[in-house]
């Protein structure tokens, strides 16, 4: 009898072991301030000094450069065009003549 008092005192004293608090977990350093991403910029209007240039390269990079934006690309009349948008592309238009007809951002 006993030792089933024993055995039945351990497992009380087990199950209350089990049942203790624990302490809260300590709090983290505050984190920096994530600061959010500047939107891409591209303004068209300084980039109409390329208009009815023939396009190259240079002329690209120059009109990307007045424009602020982060690419530029050349899109030809009978070109297929991608509907993806990107605030930060400046697109040049070209004529028949591959000349830069029109300027725009997106």
């Amino acid at each position: 009898m006993a030792s089933k008092l024993r055995t039945l005192a351990w497992l009380f004293a087990a199950a209350l072991a089990g049942c203790g608090s624990t302490p809260p977990p300590k709090s983290a350093p505050p984190a920096a301030v994530a600061r959010a991403p500047l939107p891409p910029r591209c303004d068209p209007s300084a980039a109409q000094l390329v208009i009815g240039l023939p396009i190259d390269a240079g002329v690209i990079e120059k009109a990307r450069a007045a424009a602020g934006a982060d690419m530029a690309r050349a899109v030809r009349v009978d070109q297929v065009g991608v509907q993806d948008f990107r605030a930060g592309r400046l697109n040049l238009y070209l004529d028949t003549q591959r000349r830069v007809a029109r300027v725009g951002c997106g």
